[in-house]
């Protein structure tokens, strides 16, 4: 059997939704009989994310080193590096997330092996296995494999589903990764954390998203009563953030985030390229402009040609009122 390794991330007291999407992936790859799925967690590992994953694998790989207290590229990647060799994996999976673009390419130099970003499909019945992700902006759909292995491969938030945790717990085990201090040039001087109760844009199943169209800065109210009802987390384009409507964490696009939610909206925005190489992988999309011509509805399953400051407020009522007819049980 070919073993692959899933890496997991935490946010505070629970593990990434992403990456419980790939262990659901993986146990269901281990039911075939042709793969071998175990999870890896590099540094402080908390015990409600360590109870969690058990449910969602057979195995959890604790990696453990003074160099994993706090979260350092180099650190992670020698880490994740060496577990690979020692378990003789055949592949990497990872969240194309900021921390996992940011050191699991370092792991592919260290082990001298090739990377896929940002995939949003894999072929796992295919010899060699081979993985779907999308370029320029979505207009063209790339089929990869790899000539080496272990291949690393990183997967765009709600690619896979995410499938109810088991009723029995995997085994967990501790190793010692041994990292020379030498090795690990960067130090962290200080972390800190922003309290937000809201959900990660890479990770939201509905996002609303604005553009200049909505003007100023205290017009993102109409997008944030519309997320409100319905559930959804607020984004905006870059040239929102650049002129400090919005903060930086709420941008979608190629110098942003990007995101792939079961629907997206977008209101007052044009379609800018770099903004839709953040978005072109949403389920359904629909874009809300006064200009017929705007390039976003070409990327649109549905789109409205109207004043978002009309159409917002109108849509949010009519929300509002089909929501209180379901929970109304008279």
């Amino acid at each position: 059997m070919d073993k692959i390794l899933v890496f997991v991330e935490a946010n505070g007291e629970e593990p990434r939704k992403v990456s419980l999407e790939l262990l659901s992936e993986g146990l269901k790859l281990a039911e075939t009989g042709h793969f071998c799925v175990e999870a890896v967690f590099l540094g402080k590992l908390p015990a409600a994310v360590r109870e969690k994953v058990l449910h969602y694998t057979e195995k959890l790989i604790h990696v453990t080193d003074p160099a994993l207290e706090d979260y350092t590229a180099e650190g992670y990647a020698i880490a994740m590096a060496g577990c690979a060799r020692e378990t003789g994996a055949k592949l990497i999976l990872g969240g194309a997330t900021q921390r996992g673009r940011d050191f699991l390419p370092r792991v592919a130099v260290l082990l001298q092996t090739g990377i896929a970003s940002d995939v949003t499909m894999a072929n796992w019945d295919k010899t060699p296995l081979t993985f779907i992700r999308p370029m320029y902006g979505g207009r063209v759909l790339a089929e990869l494999t790899f000539s080496t292995c272990p291949a690393i491969v990183t997967v765009r938030p709600n690619s896979f589903a995410m499938g109810a945790p088991r009723a029995q717990r995997g085994e967990s085990i501790e190793i010692r990764a041994d990292i020379s201090s030498e090795l690990v040039r960067t130090s962290v001087i200080k972390t800190e954390k922003t309290a937000s109760r809201k959900v990660d844009l890479t990770e939201a199943e509905l996002i609303v998203a604005g553009g200049r169209g909505l003007k100023a800065a205290e017009n993102f109210h109409l997008l944030e009563e519309l997320a409100q009802t319905v559930g959804a987390t607020v984004g905006a384009t870059r040239s929102v953030v650049d002129a400090r409507w919005r903060d930086q964490t709420d941008q979608i696009g190629k110098s942003g985030k990007t995101v792939s939610p079961k629907f997206y909206l977008g209101a007052g925005i044009s379609g800018a390229i770099h903004h839709i190489m953040g978005m072109d992988t949403s389920k359904v999309v629909l874009a809300v402009n006064n200009d017929p011509n705007a390039i976003i509805f070409k990327y649109a399953n549905y789109g409205i040609v109207g004043d978002l400051f009309e159409v917002l407020p109108a849509m949010t009522e009519e929300l509002k009122k089909r929501l209180r007819k379901q929970t109304d049980p008279h």
